[in-house]
């Protein structure tokens, strides 16, 4: 709030909120100003074009559309607003995209009307780039990603994760640029931010973007920016290599940069030069690149997807993540992770993790790594009951099953850990502990007997009766 009070000269308040998505249509309006209403129904604005709305705005010169198209906040004061009916204003605006993971869904922008001035001459529309903002601090804050993770954040209980977390540190303390290679979803990124928060650029922009996420056309200007006129309608643009100047540039999926980009990116890599889009003249940054590659490189070498010119660039510093397959040492301490995480997600009380869950997540390959982990835990959390204290196995049993195909585990050994008494881990009463084991015993009984009572009773030496009360306490589904 403190930031868009200074954004706003310290007035606090706002205007208007307008939301849209990919297709420039209006999701969302809220006008707390009478000049900015565009004279409809807000019913009647939602599902418009936004352009249908706000008449003298082009994409050269709406933030929203700016924040839209180049995944970044854009600022600009005093601007023109030509609204359908209405007389012209001139506002603030603050435009900042809306994600989803690496991917632009959509755009919130924030707008004040600006104080009427009749001696003002009439202000024509502004070219925006992503880097026009008022403040050198609101440009710092709004055009670098926030470097979350640091060391101390790396789970390493496998020898080799414990080498690679002690690596870091060397790694960082150079200006040679690195490469992280990882199967998806193993946590490059997380290493990446780990190298920028453990290096003296901890302070600097840290700015992550990935290759694959844009199209080829786009990803050249978005590196090394624009200068005016270098196609029609272009402006004077800074890349990200300028606005991560003095810190750390992250280019993830590297190998789906084009072949073509990859040897401008070469010299930048050699001497920090290059020149932006349309531009005669040289510019010199110090940046400290983080590549990231998400196949073997010698293979991506093979097939044409990285030049190898670059690769020997990149990987005098090198870091190699293994699988979560290969470090199932490490799959514990994920899973408590996630717990931790979404306990607040969904507002529940799990304190301990049953030792047959974690043996059934051990035993597994995890073809999606960390992401598909956490994509089960997620699952077990929404199952499981607000009052229980243990995440078991059942608790996934739905995807389980998924699991066990993919995994190509027997069904013998899925049905052992199915049917093994499912104990929390961790400090845990004796009362408790029995009542898992003994609900774990019925359970088995139940299902060789095929739900027959009667002779689940005389398989656990127990009077009917008796085994019908524990079925109703431990709420056991026939």
């Amino acid at each position: 709030m403190r930031l868009i009070e200074e954004l706003f000269r310290g007035k606090g308040y706002i205007d208007g909120i307008t939301i849209i998505n990919l297709d420039g249509e209006i999701l969302f309006t809220a006008k707390f100003n009478e000049k900015l209403n565009p004279g409809v129904l807000q019913d009647d604005t939602v599902g418009k074009n936004f352009f249908e709305i706000y008449q003298n705005l082009d994409p050269n010169t709406s933030t929203t559309i700016k924040a839209l198209e180049c995944g970044v906040p854009a600022y600009v004061e005093d601007q023109l607003l030509k609204i359908k009916g209405k007389e012209s204003i001139h506002i603030t605006s603050l435009s900042i995209p809306i994600k989803r993971g690496e991917r632009t869904v959509g755009a919130i922008d924030l707008s004040l009307q600006e104080p009427e001035n009749d001696a003002a001459p009439e202000v024509v529309p502004v070219q925006l780039s992503t880097s026009d903002f008022s403040k050198d601090k609101t440009e710092k804050l709004f055009n670098r990603d926030i470097a979350h993770f640091t060391v101390d954040d790396i789970i390493a209980n496998e020898k080799k994760m414990r080498q690679l977390k002690a690596y870091v540190p060397v790694v960082a303390n150079c200006t040679l640029p690195v490469l992280i290679y990882g199967e998806t979803g193993t946590g490059k990124e997380v290493f990446a931010q780990a190298i920028h928060n453990a290096s003296p650029r901890r302070d600097m922009p840290f700015v992550a973007q990935n290759c694959a996420a844009l199209p080829e056309t786009l990803l050249e200007s978005i590196l090394f920016g624009t200068a005016k006129g270098a196609f029609t309608g272009a402006t004077e643009n800074k890349g990200l290599f300028e606005l991560a100047d003095g810190g750390t540039l992250f280019l993830d999926e590297i190998n789906s940069m084009p072949i073509q980009l990859q040897s401008k990116l070469l010299r930048v890599l050699q001497d920090g030069c290059f020149r932006s889009l349309g531009s005669r003249y040289v510019k010199n940054v110090d940046v400290k690149v983080i590549a990231a590659i998400n196949v073997d490189p010698l293979l991506a070498i093979e097939k044409g997807q990285l030049r190898q010119d670059i690769y020997y660039r990149l990987s005098m510093m090198s870091i190699n993540i293994p699988p979560l397959r290969e470090r199932r040492g490490d799959i514990h301490s994920f899973i408590k992770l996630y717990v931790n995480k979404h306990n607040e997600t969904f507002r529940k009380q799990i304190r301990y993790i049953s030792k047959n869950l974690i043996d059934a997540m051990e035993a597994y390959d995890w073809p999606g790594n960390l992401r598909e982990l956490e994509h089960i835990i997620v699952y077990g959390m929404s199952q499981v009951d607000g009052t229980e204290t243990v995440l078991k196995l059942k608790d996934i049993q739905d995807k389980f099953p998924e699991l066990r195909a993919d995994s190509g585990r027997s069904a013998r050994e899925s049905i052992r850990l199915l049917h093994q008494p499912d104990l929390p881990t961790g400090p845990c009463s004796l009362r408790q502990t029995m009542r898992e084991l003994e609900r774990s015993l019925i359970c088995e009984a139940l299902e060789a007997a095929g739900g027959n009572v009667s002779k689940a009773a005389r398989r656990l030496q127990i009077p009917r009766q008796t085994l019908n009360r524990r079925i109703q306490e431990y709420e056991i589904e026939l």
